[in-house]
């Protein structure tokens, strides 16, 4: 094995794929390769190196995303092997924030699968260099210029087919293209080799078509694709010679400021294991690096991971990734410096919530526990907690990541539980401009300021304020209020499509403290979420279906009745495959439907398309914790404020009320009940 080239920072190379695409079988013949393992594990046997769980053993499919390197050609290679279920879509989404390049593997059987899609996407968004490998050649039904023709259809055009295929299962052969066909299919994607062609076509020889391929290939310009067989091995060679040719090795930033950015969290035996990937700079253990620009901490462990071991290391440079401990943080936090054009891809939605129960009383903190653990490895778990009733609520993508839950929660905690009352999440928006101003002890105050953005816009955060007006630390603190308080709006909704601002406050540097703005900041921005009168959304998903032919007319009636919008995309003499758009909430139990439709034969996926406006403005949800909304019991009961250190003006108390004698009272009163 050739030694690692030190000019040169280590590759994170990303795989991606729909579900049943021959992702993790793909990972396991680059493993062999590399000599990181001596025999290739199956999926169907559950002994895959990638799927170290007890659970992907069982299930065959990937949970979690895995990481594991190896020398590839000189080139060091750090393998995140993702799931490609969609109900695991978050483990793809952290995967996606440290990526240098990435393999799409799409099975030349199904096509482009609506997973893929959303993946195709944001690896273009993101400008990652990227491979195409067209899987299950070996299959019945493979059909590998079709695949490319989908691809081109539904994905990209600019894409380069660097092998040809014909044939089909046993008898299908490879063939590398000629010159005269790789010339034909680049210049038809870059003017700059078109001219250069016309001028004198006998400069456009092998090595130049080689050398713009490779760079047209690293700046995420056109996409090599290639085909096998992953179960075979088949086209395994191939796939090598490109990640080594077209797959750029980032040059080393050792010199520059320390950045790096927290993409991971695990949590083994009660210790949080963070897997960062440095940025730029070098990382010793010992050392104390800032948090999100917070106060300093020590990086009390460090290692490396070599093959899929951990590996105690004393210092790393850009571009490592490396797993700390000894941190209070969390996924998605910047560690050192916090790069100037710093942006996260947020695609994931969870789209129902349920309830957790355990079926043993005397388990209902163990559970807290568990579900607290899984939270920080999965932070769109979105565990909450009603201080009142003591029910435990979880956000999740579908049905298979709630049996997963439950399943983990037996096998890792050793709680038998049950996850019930699934309800379809919604979210809320506004519509029109609103304001918030609280003031709290005179001296603390902030004023809010939200206004409606576009569909699909998310919530953007920003503070118009001097540090005159409010110190840094407050101002910082107004930030986590606000994202924190957000997930629950005036109906119990996450707010989305939404610009909040900090336009306005005061501070006393004697008088005020931290707990005045805890009360201040979320009663702010409710007031201006109210003010901006907000309005429930619905999911609506984008779903594909492909069923034999003899049920087609079965099918299509039910779906007419859904009101839904759809239409056949492929009819041949066996299937048909159906796509279209629908609420969710006419579609969150229709696998069953089609199981029992096409006596179990149907495909069905989905994935979220967007939100619209809800024909049903009554849908509110229950509010769980400190509940802003209302002002009373939140600053007495839930707070341990004072109704005398708020603004008279936004209390609306009543004359009556305004003696000391009877505010005590009253604050006794709602202290002694506990209820909103």
């Amino acid at each position: 094995m050739e030694k690692v080239d030190p000019e040169n920072s280590a590759v994170t190379l990303g795989i991606f794929a729909h579900a049943n695409a021959g992702k993790t079988t793909l990972t396991e013949h680059l493993l062999f390769h590399a000599k990181i393992i001596d025999t290739i594990g199956r999926v169907d046997e559950g002994n895959t190196i990638t799927d170290s769980l007890k659970i992907e053993r069982e299930r065959g499919i990937s949970v979690r995303a895995a990481l594991v390197t190896f020398d590839l050609e000189g080139k060091k290679i750090q393998l995140i092997d993702t799931p490609g279920h969609i109900d695991f879509s978050a483990e793809v989404e952290r995967a996606l924030q440290v990526l240098d390049c990435a393999v799409v593997v799409i099975s030349g059987v199904e096509g482009v699968e609506p997973q893929t899609y959303t993946l195709w996407k944001l690896l273009k968004q993101k400008k990652v260099p990227t491979i195409i490998f067209i899987n299950k050649m070996d299959r019945r039904g493979a059909d590998y210029g079709k695949t490319i023709e989908d691809i081109k259809q539904k994905l990209e055009k600019k894409v380069i087919p660097l092998i040809q295929i014909e044939g089909s299962e046993q008898t299908f052969v490879y063939s590398p293209n000629t010159h005269e066909q790789m010339l034909e299919l680049l210049a038809e994607q870059d003017d700059q080799l078109m001219e250069k062609y016309l001028e004198d076509p006998g400069q456009v020889t092998q090595e130049v078509l080689d050398r713009r391929l490779e760079e047209l290939t690293r700046n995420g310009e056109v996409f090599p694709v290639i085909g096998g067989s992953a179960l075979k091995g088949e086209g395994i060679e191939d796939l090598i010679s490109c990640i080594q040719k077209y797959l750029p090795a980032p040059a080393r930033n050792d010199q520059g400021k320390f950045s790096a950015f927290i993409y991971l969290v695990r949590v083994e035996n009660g210790k949080k294991r963070f897997f960062t990937k440095i940025l730029s700079g070098r990382l010793k253990t010992r050392e104390h690096v800032k948090v999100e620009n917070e106060d300093a901490q020590q990086i009390k462990e460090m290692a490396t991971v070599e093959g899929s071991s951990l590996v105690p290391a004393s210092e790393a440079g850009s571009g490592d990734i490396v797993v700390i401990q000894g941190l209070d943080a969390m996924t998605g936090q910047y560690l050192g410096e916090k790069p100037e054009d710093a942006s996260q891809i947020r695609f994931v939605n969870p789209l129902i919530s349920m309830n957790v129960a355990v079926k043993d009383k005397n388990q209902s903190m163990e559970l807290a526990k568990a579900l607290s653990v899984l939270n920080e490895e999965d932070p769109y778990l979105n565990v909450r907690h009603d201080q009142y009733t003591g029910q435990k609520c979880i956000s999740l993508m579908g049905e298979i990541q709630a049996q997963i839950v439950k399943t983990m929660l037996r096998e890792r905690f050793n709680i038998d539980s049950e996850l019930v009352d699934p309800v379809l999440i919604h979210r809320e928006t506004p519509t029109r401009l609103g304001t918030g101003l609280a003031t709290y002890t005179k001296v603390s105050a902030v004023k809010i300021e939200v206004k409606p953005l576009p569909p699909g816009s998310g919530v953007v955060y920003q503070s118009k304020l001097s540090t005159d007006f409010l110190l840094k630390k407050y101002q910082r603190q107004t930030e986590r209020l606000v994202r924190s308080y957000i997930r629950q709006g005036v109906f119990g909704w996450e707010v989305t499509d939404a610009e909040i601002s900090l336009v306005d406050g005061r501070f006393d540097s004697m008088g005020s403290d931290p707990l005045h703005f805890n009360i201040a900041v979320p009663l702010a921005l409710m007031r201006a979420l109210k003010n901006s009168r907000m309005r429930i959304l619905e999911p609506i998903s984008r779903f594909t279906i492909t069923i034999p032919k003899a049920c087609m007319s079965e099918v299509i009636k039910a779906l007419s009745g859904f009101n839904s919008a759809f239409e056949v995309t492929r009819d041949d003499s066996e299937e048909v495959t159906i796509e279209g758009e629908a609420k969710y909430s006419h579609m969150l139990y229709f696998s069953n439907t089609l199981m029992g439709l096409t006596s179990g034969r149907g495909v069905y996926s989905s994935y979220l398309s967007r939100y619209e406006v809800s024909n049903n403005q009554e849908i509110a949800r229950n509010y769980f914790g400190p509940d802003p909304r209302n002002e009373t019991v939140f600053v007495i009961n839930e707070m341990g404020g004072s109704l005398d250190a708020l603004d008279k003006p936004f209390t609306k108390r009543k004359k009556e009320s305004s003696s000391k004698f009877k505010r005590q009272q009253k604050e006794k009163l709602y202290a002694k009940k506990g209820k909103h």
